[in-house]
């Protein structure tokens, strides 16, 4: 679990999977426990914190000490996407909620940023008890910031590997923010379960995710016709 975890911090393209295959089974959501979403201004989604899309790395850098006060953070390379990251590990960025680990990634092409993910429970899953509670807060959070592009909308959908998509929207200029939660199963209570008494999970991670560009994001990819 480290090692998948860890390529999800730092991927770009995990999510877009996710979101794209609801582009085409899910249909907007307009309400959560049956209460409607308000209308309100257009919500925008321009990066995290002092971090917007199109930074450079220097730039980042310097909203990372503004957010953060950490001076170096740390740096990754994807190989297969081409893209680079900047860590910040370790953040208590909610009251009462695990400590968060925030990616920069920067394009394969531009070097500019193209996405932030903010994972809890990078290293084998927090206990769900104390991260359900911050994914309402975060899904409470994201209805009430605006309006969102129609049809781009999703809320608490299930996905067949068993991660819940929380929450999904894109904002005018197509913009989106993604919220999963990954449920982690131990094999033990897995193989208990049945169809009377589905597996109840004790862990999980959560994924938050803002992407400058979900249908064509800047990384590496084998053009196609080549192979």
């Amino acid at each position: 679990m480290k090692k998948m975890s860890v390529l999800i911090a730092m991927s770009a393209v995990a999510v877009l999977g996710l979101s794209a295959a609801f582009a085409e089974t899910s249909k907007p959501s307009a309400s959560v426990g049956g209460d409607p979403v308000q209308t309100a201004e257009p919500a925008t989604i321009d990066g995290y914190r002092s971090a917007h899309f199109g930074m450079t790395e220097a730039e980042v850098k310097k909203a990372i000490r503004t957010d953060f006060n950490v001076d170096e953070p740390a740096k990754a390379v994807n190989e297969t996407e081409r893209t680079s990251v900047l860590i910040v590990r370790g953040k208590m960025l909610i009251t009462d909620s695990p400590p968060a680990t925030v990616s920069y990634i920067f394009g394969a092409t531009t070097s500019k940023l193209i996405q932030v993910n903010v994972v809890w429970g990078d290293n084998g899953g927090v206990d769900a008890k104390q991260i359900v509670p911050t994914t309402n807060a975060l899904a409470s959070y994201f209805i009430d910031k605006g309006s969102y592009a129609k049809d781009s909308v999703a809320v608490n959908q299930g996905l067949p590997d068993g991660t819940v998509l929380v929450f999904r929207g894109a904002d005018a200029k197509g913009r989106m923010v993604v919220l999963q939660l990954v449920p982690i199963v131990d094999p033990a209570d897995e193989k208990k379960a049945s169809k009377d008494k589905p597996v109840e999970f004790k862990k999980a991670m959560l994924r938050l995710s803002y992407i400058a560009n979900p249908t064509k994001p800047d990384v590496f990819r084998i053009e196609k016709g080549k192979f």
